[in-house]
């Protein structure tokens, strides 16, 4: 059967709420594992703590520090209390549940891997913050030819043909260079991690060989540049820590593409042709009305929806890879926990959103089952990381539950909702009575509230479609 290669290339990683909820017990220092509290046997470290305040309400962060504190804290137990009734009445016997959790430890099994092969091996030297303020400092002009064939390219790089300059992005600022015509003025930040050395290192009015960013051929020349004169040292120890973490950031987006690929390649991700196709159809059939957005998140009704009206093809194979396989069912779970925006623009751009999830997603996978290999598992932040998604997951459940039982204990009230609230509040309150709590005030005052360390996920590098 014929297949399609897709490739996708990415200069940037953005990570969402959900990104990085998955990656709070980054690191395991001393004062991170202090205890603030105990219920029963479970600790509520001061790094979990942290992390829950850093992303609590402003209407919680905006009490007085104390109070803040409080709150926050109270509402991490109030989750571990819920969870443990909810073990006592059996509602941890949910198989989505327990998939969702896996999940989660995958997650948390790939942020251990990103740090021990990615983040672990990368350093910045001096000389490269320096030559790196040197770049900031120095305007380029460029002329720019594209090409979509290869040989093409190469006559331009070797000045036998002449192209028409394309600007290198929308809204390039050009200004017209004597005997050269119309160039990009282009600074340090406006050029892709992948093209500062290639532009920075070029000399003057000499064509580069042809780049090939996966499409399209490219060809530059720098026709000239313009340095400021004057370099401080005071300016670079100012911009020192911030060209650090820029330069860190592009090493680490290298080095974790090269281990992606190193790791994805033997796997041969295919995406099946006919699962996707399916699912595209059965989705763009049902899309938003045109007054949305054309790029949004499938909602949590729509995957319902689907897994009601389609189960015909729920259980068929979506991707398939040397180590495991996938089935539609196991996609939309992950997209439920794990969601990312797909385009509504054409039926087409479903149709490679979906293609991108689901190599995403298959990639997740790939990576945890190498961090289970490498014991990456058996970490503790890890195991840590499993007991609070658990917990999450099953206080909502018992929220639900009382939700219910509300309901069925007044089935004719109106404007139920602050009546459940209450309902929740009350019962929470007296199952505080029956737990042993300890807060620990000193410890609890003394945790800084901070989110430096938080690991990035890697981003997927190619598969293809049969």
């Amino acid at each position: 059967m014929k297949k399609d290669r897709f490739k996708y290339f990415r200069f940037f990683l953005s990570v969402s709420l959900l990104a990085i909820c998955a990656q709070f017990f980054t690191c395991s220092r001393k004062a991170e594992d202090k205890p603030v509290a105990r219920v029963a046997g479970r600790v509520i470290t001061a790094g979990e703590f942290a992390f829950a305040y850093e992303m609590a309400p402003r209407s919680l962060t905006g009490l007085k520090n104390d109070k803040a504190r409080q709150a926050v804290l109270d509402q991490l137990i109030d989750t571990i209390i819920l969870a443990r009734q909810a073990e006592r009445q059996k509602l941890d016997n949910d198989p989505l549940l327990q998939k969702s959790v896996d999940f989660y430890t995958r997650l948390a099994i790939n942020r251990e891997l990103y740090l021990k092969h990615v983040r672990k091996s990368v350093t910045v030297a001096e000389a490269e913050e320096r030559a790196t303020f040197q770049q900031r400092k120095t305007t380029l002009f460029v002329r720019h030819f594209v090409s979509e064939q290869a040989d093409i390219a190469r006559q331009v790089s070797f000045g036998t043909r002449r192209l028409k300059h394309t600007p290198l992005f929308p809204g390039a600022r050009q200004v017209n260079v004597p005997n050269y015509g119309l160039s990009d003025r282009v600074k340090w930040s406006d050029v892709p991690a992948d093209l500062t050395d290639l532009l920075y290192n070029l000399p003057v009015k000499q064509n580069s060989v042809p780049f090939f960013d996966g499409r399209l051929y490219h060809v530059f020349q720098v026709v000239e540049k313009e340095r400021e004169v004057l370099l401080r040292e005071n300016d670079f120890l100012a911009n020192r820590e911030s060209i650090h973490g820029v330069l860190r950031r592009r090493k680490e987006q290298k080095v974790a593409s090269q281990y992606v690929q190193q790791v994805m390649d033997p796997q041969n991700v295919t995406i099946k042709a006919a699962a996707l196709n399916a699912l595209t159809a059965h989705i763009w059939k049902n899309r938003p009305t045109k007054n949305t957005p054309l790029t949004q998140y499938i909602s949590n009704e729509e995957i319902n929806t689907i897994s009601s009206d389609r189960r015909d093809f729920l259980n068929d194979d979506i991707a398939v890879f040397k180590s495991g396989r996938m089935s539609v069912a196991d996609m939309l779970l992950n997209y439920k926990v794990n969601p990312v925006k797909i385009s509504y623009k054409s039926e087409r751009h479903l149709r490679e959103s979906l293609t991108n999830a689901v190599g995403m997603y298959a990639r997740d996978w790939v990576l945890s089952e190498q961090g289970k290999k490498e014991r990456l598992n058996r970490r503790s932040s890890v195991i840590a990381e499993k007991v609070t998604r658990e917990e999450h997951l099953l206080a909502r459940k018992m929220i639900s539950q009382l939700g219910r039982q509300f309901y069925a204990q007044n089935p004719d009230t109106a404007d139920a909702s602050p009546k459940i609230g209450k309902y929740i509040a009350d019962y929470t309150k007296q199952l505080r009575k029956t737990e042993n709590i300890k807060i620990f005030t000193e410890n609890l005052m003394a945790v800084k509230t901070t989110d430096i360390g938080l690991a990035r996920k890697i981003d997927f590098v190619a598969f293809h479609t049969q």
